[in-house]
Parts: C-alpha cells; structure tokens; sequence
C-alpha cells in the first residue's frame, strides 16, 4: 500500500480538431527513452497550453489525413527514426510541404530516411555522439531567440549528448549551438575512443521553411530536459515553445500564462515611508511589501490603508518581527494552538487598526511555514502563498529536489498546497541564493563597494526574462533592508533602466493577488477541441475556473509570430469560444 502524498494529480488531456498538435511517441520503444516523454515534453505541453493529441506507432501508424489536419507534428521520443517506416517519413517530409509544422526533439539523425533529412538538406551526419554542458545562441535575428541575448551561454548541470551536422540547406538557419571544447573533448573520448573530434562550437538548433511549412530540429538530447542535467524553466524554455509556436500553422490557440508581471519587497517597516513602492506603482508595478507589523509605525497606516484601497499596492502580513514568525517558531518547530490564537489575535487588532484588510496572497518571512496554522489563515481569507516552499519543515530540513507542478520545481511552479487545497502556491524564482536581485549590487552589508545602479538593474531584468522566458508569470524580488543605503534617485534610475532591457519583452503588469488567481484557474481548464476555417477558430475548453482567462491567439505577420488575446469568461463545465 502507498501512502496518499496530498498531491493534486494531474490528467494529460487529448485534444481533437484541425488546430492542435500530434506529438508521435512509440510506447513499444526502449523503456529508457519513453519514461522520459512525460516529464520532458507533456508536461511542458501541458504548462504551455497547447492543446495536442498522442500518435503512439505501437497502436496506430500515421496517416496522410492525420498528418494533414493538425497544427504541427511534433517528434517526441527519442530513437524515432527507427520506429517510423520510409513512407511514414515521406508522409512527414509531404506534409510540411503542405503546410503542417514539424518540430523534431528526436536528436540523433543517424536514424532517419532521406525524407526527413531532406526537409533541412543536411548532410555530413556523425557517426558519434559528442558531449556536451553547454550551449551558446548564435548571432542573427530570428523569432526562436528573439528572447535570447546573441552570443548568451547556457551550462548545464552535466553533459548532454548530441550529433554533428557538418552540411545543411541554404535556407536552414542555425540558431544555437553546442561547444565541444577541451573540457568536453576529455569527457567523450572516455566515452568513445575511437573517435575524433574536432573542437568547435557545433549547432544543435535549426529551423527552416519547406513549401508552405516550417520545420525544427533540435540535435541535442532531449534529455536536457530532464532536471538531472538541465531542465525546464533554466533560461531555455523560451526556445522550447518559440521553435513549435514558429513552425506550426496557424492561427493557433494555447491556454498559455499572460506575460503577468509584479513585484516584492520583503522585511518591510516603512522606510522611506513606503515611498519606494510608490516609485514602483509609478512604472506600472502593483508592487506587494509585504510587512513587519511590529516594526512598522503607526503614522504610516494611512498610508497602508490608501495603497491597499486604491489597489496600486498591496501591503501583506510577513512577520511579526525578524525573529517572531506569523506561522512557525523560528528555527525551533510549530506553534501551539495557544501560541497561535495570540500571534492571530495582535494580526487581527493590526490590521483593524490599518482600516484596511489585506488581500489573499501571502509572502511570510524566512521561509518556514507552519501546518497548524493553515487553520487560522483560512480562517482569515488568505489563499495563495507566494512562495510555497515546504509546510511543516525547518529550513534546514526542506529539500529542493522535492517541488511543485509543472517541473517539480521550487523556483517555478504553481500548484494546490499538499497539505490543505484550499492554499494554492506560485513563484517564479531564480535559485534560492539568487532571489533578491539587489544582493552584491549596492553598498549594503558591503556587498558591493558603491551602488551599481546598471548591475541592479540588469539583475532585475534577469528576474524578469526568466520567468517570461519559462512561460510564467515574472516577479522582481528585494529586501527593503537594501534602501538603507540605496536613494530613491537610484531606484528610480534602476526601474528606467529596467524597462529599457525589457523593452523587447511584452509585459503585463498584475498584483499577486491578480496573478495567483489567473494562475488557479488556467490550471483548472484545458482546449479540449481547436478547429481552424481560414482564419477563423472554434474553441472547446472543459474545466472549471473562477477568475477570467485569456487564450493567447498566434498568428503569422511576416517572418514574425505576433500574440492576441481572447477573453474567457469564469465557467464551470465546458465554454465555447469563437473568433
């Protein structure tokens, strides 16, 4: 017998109609390679939204009308090339030419018929696999890395392998490539000896056009994928659902996440009298300090209760104090019940005080969340955690390999608390040690000699990219311990600077309160049917959410991919949406 874990699990969900994607597994394939699908491709689906059906070569083979009638084919297990037959493959190659995308994750080519290579003309196959842990966007311009910085390196957690290309088609343009340098150069020929290898920097990323078609293929591993040697939402994932939202026909639909974007201050008292935040509110942040209730004076609750009613910024509870926690007793264990009806009673006489309740989003201090007191904040409207981390546990005892929906992530996630579903959890973080984007950027604690506004701000820019990139919502994360020595002049330099290196990014900015709802809700629905007519579509969603969504709409506009909106309204079943 197993013990129930109390997490939400989670369907994958086939979709039917001309306008989804046909992702072609093999479940009679070598069990090594079909365990990973899942983890490395559907669930990435399934975050992203888009809406597509399994072809499994074990049950059914492909036909022309199957091939025909979808958005884009998508080649999503490795080895592949073994398992489909010559004119299986001559069906793909016929039917890009008529218009359907293909992206193909399956690297190793060496397996492939003439057909398929022929999409991308590539010649000069390897006969072996070489290494590699890292990967490097190539110089150009191209919608696939259009989020990407030319010349940015991505290192892996361990290599990954991938097959040389030496010849390819003029109208194939190599996105990104893999280096095989003197450090990956002794790590494979442990591995093949018998090989020789050039170093050089090899690409693994091509995209092109055929007929009225577009087509992907990736020639590394995709077992990048994988957390054990890189994983999703690292800094890639933007050219995993930019290749397939490129190559498919459109229009197309995905129940993807808006390009929500806020912001956090943590330890708040007041300093400055808030006017920080108010700098923020300013750029377009709903900015969320989230507070100290014993430090903070009483001649600013005006001033809390204004932000909260207006909605430009949403003060939350996160301490008492430093040391005294709203939930857990710092670094010692839960509260007592007593200890808790206490700590909830001064919460409750605070924020009486204010005038003013706050929203549902909670941001608590250090980390350490107490079970027993999930009781109390229900009891008190709050819903989401931002972030989750791990209920119950001393900090020294919380595992990061241990994480939430999608990835099993703790830096990107969103999912029901296992302890109680009626809490629901997002972040979209960098690494725990990186999560403050002003750590080693001003003079505080000496962390930097002086304030270096231009690395503050290239930092928060970072924050920002990395949860756009993902597919996630975006926060910007400080201490307000930092303003000590930082001017509001800086800060206000820092956020100019900001949306300039954003400025290539669409960005919608929300409250947390806002994003956690959005966030519950495209979790609770899925495209269940997506027809196309011309330039017209019929969508099914099955589920239910309680907060409205946005479908995001793709279409092609010249050599770019340009993003609508479609609004849904709350349902509960099924809602049909045209357009």
């Amino acid at each position: 017998m197993m013990l129930d874990d109390g997490r939400v699990q989670r369907e994958r969900h086939a979709a039917v109609g001309n306008g989804v994607l046909l992702v072609v597994v093999d479940s009679g394939g070598p069990f090594w390679e079909r365990v990973i699908v899942d983890e490395t491709i559907l669930v990435a689906l399934e975050h992203f939204g888009m809406p597509y059906r399994l072809l499994d070569l074990a049950v059914e083979r492909p036909t022309d009308g199957m091939l025909n009638q979808c958005a884009g084919i998508i080649l999503a297990q490795n080895r592949l090339g073994e398992s489909l037959r010559p004119g299986e493959t001559r069906m793909i190659a016929d039917a890009v030419e008529n218009g359907a995308g293909l992206i193909n994750f399956d690297y190793d080519l060496r397996l492939y018929e003439e057909p398929l290579l022929g999409i991308f003309e590539f010649g000069g196959i390897g006969p072996h696999p070489y290494t590699t842990d890292s990967l490097r966007i190539r110089e150009g311009d191209h919608y696939i890395t259009g989020l990407q910085d030319p010349g940015e390196f991505h290192s892996f957690d361990r290599m990954v392998t991938g097959i040389i290309v030496e010849e390819w088609g003029d109208g194939v343009v190599p996105l990104a490539e893999g280096i095989l340098g003197k450090d990956q150069l002794i790590y494979v020929r442990h591995l093949a000896p018998w090989s020789a290898f050039e170093p050089r920097n090899f690409p693994l990323l091509f995209a092109t056009r055929r007929g009225r078609g577009k087509a992907v293929q990736f020639t590394l591993n995709m077992r990048v994928w994988r957390n054990a040697f890189f994983g999703h939402a690292r800094g890639m994932d933007d050219l995993f659902w930019r290749s397939i939202l490129w190559t498919v026909r459109k229009p197309f639909v995905a129940n993807m996440i808006p390009p929500l974007v806020t912001m956090s201050f943590d330890d708040c008292q007041g300093r400055h009298d808030f006017e920080y935040a108010e700098i923020a509110s300013r750029h377009g942040f709903v900015p969320m300090p989230s507070l100290s209730l014993k430090k903070v004076p009483e001649r600013l609750f005006p001033r809390i209760r204004e932000g909260l009613e207006g909605g430009k910024i949403r003060f939350s509870a996160h301490a008492l104090d430093y040391y005294e926690l709203l939930v857990y007793d710092f670094g010692k264990g839960e509260y007592s019940r007593e200890e808790l009806e206490g700590i909830f009673a001064f919460h409750d006489a605070w924020w009486d005080e204010v005038g003013a309740d706050p929203g549902p989003t909670l941001r608590l201090h250090w980390g350490e969340y107490g079970v027993k007191a999930l009781p109390f904040l229900k009891e008190r409207g709050y819903l989401y955690f931002c972030p989750a981390l791990q209920t119950g546990l001393h900090k020294a005892d919380m595992c990061m390999q241990d994480g939430f929906w999608p990835y099993d992530l703790q830096t990107c996630y969103y999912d029901y608390l296992p302890d109680d579903h009626h809490f629901f959890g997002f972040a979209a973080m960098l690494a725990r040690h990186q999560e403050d984007f002003l750590t080693g950027c001003t003079a505080y604690l000496r962390e930097n000699e002086t304030n270096d506004v231009e690395k503050a701000a290239r930092s928060a820019a970072g924050q920002i990219r990395h949860g756009l990139r993902a597919g996630f919502s975006a926060e910007i994360v400080t201490h307000e311990q930092k303003f000590d020595v930082l001017s509001m002049d800086e800060w206000e330099q820092i956020l100019d600077r900001v949306d300039q290196l954003t400025e290539g990014y669409e960005k919608i900015h929300a409250s947390h309160d806002e994003i956690g709802g959005y966030l519950k809700g495209k979790d609770g629905v899925w495209i269940a049917v997506a027809e196309v007519e011309g330039e017209r579509m019929r969508c099914r969603m099955e589920g239910e959410t309680a907060s409205a969504l946005r479908l995001s709409v793709f279409r092609d506009e010249g050599e770019e991919v340009v993003r609508e909106y479609q609004e849904v309204e709350a349902f509960v079943g099924e809602a049909v949406v045209c357009f």
